[in-house]
């Protein structure tokens, strides 16, 4: 009975993933297939054809236009691109040679003066004069001499230079066939009584309308004149552009959800401590998914989504960075892979995006997918920014107030689960849920979905940085501030990142060794510099060896900028004190402010995750003595910036968790099980768990790997034996882990798994066994850390 049971489960997932339309990759078990019951939703990526009671819509593909059809043979398939929730782009065709970006044809309205669309296809003209421009089909099926007809000629006439010709060049607008996805080939779908569906541009408001072979547009229902249309399944439509999770579904449970489910867990060691309701997979406790927004939006090129697909979203840098990359100075100084660099992404990616490439984009939702496939089962999600490197950046468009900038990225983190909602079947249909409580976490992980949780990374946090000593916010308006944060599902708050501020000091980064760049950081921050004195004997040294992959952050990259500042501005500004090198480094002389204790109490009183890194040895050590007095485990420790093992050690055996940067091979085996060996209160079945730190956009460097191009890795299967991966490709592009970028993007970090499975170097099989394991329980981990902090004080 349990065999005939899978094989017709195996049978039902086999014809779930190939169903018409459910994904551009139908091999992909991320895709969702077309629901029974049609919606608006349900028909995401799928294959249709347009009927009314006028005829079927027809491409004219030699006059560049759309016309009406009795015979459904003929009529045209439209692939129905999902653009937010319920709207879409309406695909008849796309051709494009390899290495070409491609030509679209596409049902909506043409603007052929430009006087509606910029660039980059956004709506930028007035409704009403487009809507007269185009016109309406009562005035052409209907009497001229009818009301309708005359209302329609009133406005036209009554709105002046809009359509007709211009020096002999047609400038009206009209619908028609055009060959790029813009805001006017939008159409919003909206369903009717009779299983039927109205399509509605949406910019003009009008809605698509057939009548005696005429295809038009219309501002209001009319007799005589259809505007509901039957959406009837198709085959052999061109998929719209989209890069591919290049996976595949072995089993038809789908991914592993549950420790026991893996025998990565039943075989080895306290196996008989797994409980059943124990999460299988590794949280990422440091990304930065928003991080496009930040510094002004015109720094890190390239978006995580975008209505109008992956050409857009990742198309060409050279709208922030310039010709050539000769502009973006920032990824010229942070990549350090020359002055210039090619800027064209879609479809080749001949130069971007690259581990060490910190200035592209490397979260693209479809490359979350993959890795989310691979075993990610929780992402907390960082909004971040500095707002004096807004300041000193020439080139921006948003505000550099982050208290406005942060609401932007949640606005954006929000539309990206909307989008993937969009792209599989409608609202909590997709496979990524925002969460803010352990109990929602599990619920949506027992769906079979990655749980992102979010959190605020900022260097003034609530706009109180601190000048000349004196905090720039009060007591009242940090509380109302961090109100705030919570109602909009904060969980996670750094105190302090990257500068001194009106809560505590920061950690020295590097020592000395960029020691000059941040102090003039600093001193334009808050008026004065980093005091230094000599770590303590019990600080003994960095959480990260220099033989390891050592990733920067924000601050530490951008301000290379003011190197060359710095000589301008030593005569104005204090100089660095040189101080000899002590023995177990130079920590910050400022600890935790007054204003600094009083933020910790309500993150207690709150039951947020207090994060310490990047946090001064004497704030972080007041934070610790402030939990510990209380029993509270709520401190976490997210991305290596504690420069120290002690104090690693310090935040498990408070009940909190860490996650750490991935490496390659034998360096990311030792640094797993480096947790062994923590005196930690949170073990899952014995084990101390680590998880992973991509730091990913945050202006850190992804993984590299240095292994021969010929090395066999492809394909591969994932942890729990349940998905094959190949290679991953987007465009033209095909991704591998050794052709020299390393983690090019998120979604290798299956890959990278995988090679540290493959290639032990000089570890024994059992030490990497015991590494995977610490890494895959590290969801669990972090579940059971935030139901402490929930239940602490209750």
């Amino acid at each position: 009975m349990a065999s005939r049971r899978s094989a017709v489960g195996a049978m039902a997932w086999c014809l779930l993933l190939s169903a018409c339309g459910s994904s551009t990759t139908p091999q992909d078990p991320g895709s969702t297939p077309a629901r029974a019951q049609q919606t608006v939703y349900s028909f995401a990526n799928g294959c249709y054809t347009l009927g009314s009671a006028a005829g079927y819509v027809q491409a004219d593909t030699a006059a560049s236009d759309y016309a009406l059809t009795a015979d459904r043979a003929q009529a045209a398939r439209f692939y129905f691109k999902p653009t937010a929730l319920g709207s879409y782009l309406l695909l008849s065709a796309y051709r494009r040679a390899p290495g070409e970006r491609g030509d679209k044809s596409l049902l909506g309205i043409r603007d052929p003066g430009g006087e509606f669309l910029d660039g980059l296809g956004n709506f930028i003209g007035e409704v009403s004069y487009l809507i007269s421009g185009v016109g309406d089909i009562t005035a052409i099926v209907l009497d001229p001499l009818s009301t309708d007809g005359n209302v329609i000629r009133d406005i036209g006439e009554g709105v002046g230079g809009v359509g007709g010709g211009l020096g002999g060049i047609d400038v009206r607008p009209s619908l028609a066939m055009v060959h790029r996805a813009s805001d006017l080939a939008v159409w919003q779908l909206e369903a009717l009584d009779s299983g039927r569906f109205q399509l509605r541009s949406a910019v003009t408001g009008q809605w698509l309308a057939a009548s005696h072979g005429v295809l038009a547009l219309t501002t209001k229902q009319t007799p005589g004149i259809a505007t509901d249309f039957r959406l009837e399944a198709a085959s052999g439509c061109d998929a719209y552009p989209e890069a591919s999770t290049n996976a595949q579904l072995l089993d038809a449970r789908g991914p592993a959800r549950y420790l026991r489910e893996v025998p990565l867990f039943t075989q080895g060691p306290n196996a008989s401590g797994i409980r059943r309701e124990d999460v299988f997979g590794f949280v990422d406790g440091h990304a930065h998914v928003t991080a496009y927004e930040f510094i002004g939006g015109r720094v890190n090129y390239g978006d995580p989504f975008h209505k109008f697909g992956v050409d857009a979203a990742l198309d060409d840098c050279a709208v922030n960075h310039g010709p050539m990359g000769a502009l973006g100075l920032v990824e010229t100084v942070t990549s350090g892979l020359g002055p210039v660099h090619e800027t064209r992404g879609w479809p080749s990616y001949n130069f971007w995006p690259r581990n060490d490439s910190l200035q592209h984009h490397q979260s693209y939702y479809k490359w979350l997918e993959r890795a989310w496939l691979g075993g990610l089962r929780l992402m907390v999600n960082d909004f971040t920014g500095n707002e004096l490197l807004c300041q000193i950046n020439p080139q921006k468009q948003n505000d550099c107030n982050m208290e406005v900038n942060w609401r932007l990225q949640a606005q954006r983190i929000h539309q990206m689960q909307d989008y993937i909602d969009a792209q599989n079947g409608g609202p909590g249909e997709g496979w990524l849920r925002l969460v803010d409580s352990p109990a929602q976490a599990r619920s949506v992980i027992a769906q079979g979905k990655l749980a992102m949780v979010l959190g605020l990374e900022v260097s003034k946090l609530f706009n109180c940085g601190e000048f000349l000593g004196q905090a720039e916010c009060s007591q009242d308006q940090m509380l109302e501030r961090l109100d705030a944060a919570y109602a909009a599902g904060v969980r996670h708050i750094f105190p302090v990142h990257k500068f001194d501020n009106g809560y505590g000091g920061v950690v020295p980064d590097e020592g000395l060794g960029i020691g000059t760049i941040l102090y003039v950081g600093n001193v334009v921050e808050t008026g004065h510099p980093i005091e230094f004195e000599a770590c303590p004997e019990s600080y003994s040294g960095a959480a990260r060896s220099p033989d390891q992959v050592n990733p920067l952050g924000i601050v530490d990259q951008l301000l290379r900028q003011l190197e060359y500042v710095n000589g301008q501005l030593s005569q104005a500004l204090p100089v660095p004190p040189l101080l000899p090198a002590a023995e177990h480094g130079l920590c910050n002389l400022r600890g935790l402010t007054p204003l600094g204790e009083a933020l910790i109490e309500a993150l207690i009183q709150k039951r947020m995750f207090i994060e310490v890194d990047h946090s001064s040895l004497k704030t972080v050590d007041r934070i610790l003595e402030m939990v510990e007095a209380r029993g509270y485990p709520g401190v976490i420790s997210s991305h290596d910036w504690l420069y120290s093992e002690e104090l690693l050690d310090r935040v498990v055996a408070d009940g909190g968790t860490i996650s750490r940067f991935a490496d390659s091979r034998g360096a990311w085996v030792d640094r797993l099980l480096r947790a062994e060996q923590r005196p930690a209160k949170n073990r899952v079945a014995g084990m101390v768990s680590t998880g992973l730190a991509s730091d990913v956009n945050g202006i850190a460097s992804l993984p590299g790997n240095s292994a021969p191009a010929d090395t066999p890795l492809y394909p591969f299967t994932s942890v729990d034996g349940r998905v094959r991966f190949d290679r991953q490709v987007t465009g033209d592009r095909v991704f591998g882990l050794y052709d020299g970028r390393g983690v090019a993007h998120y979604g290798l970090y299956p890959d990278q798994i995988a090679d540290l499975q493959r290639y032990t170097d000089d570890r024994s099989p059992e030490q990497v066994q015991q590494a995977l394991r610490a890494l895959f329980s590290s969801a669990e981990a972090y579940l059971r850390h935030w139901e402490a902090v929930e239940a602490w004080g209750r």
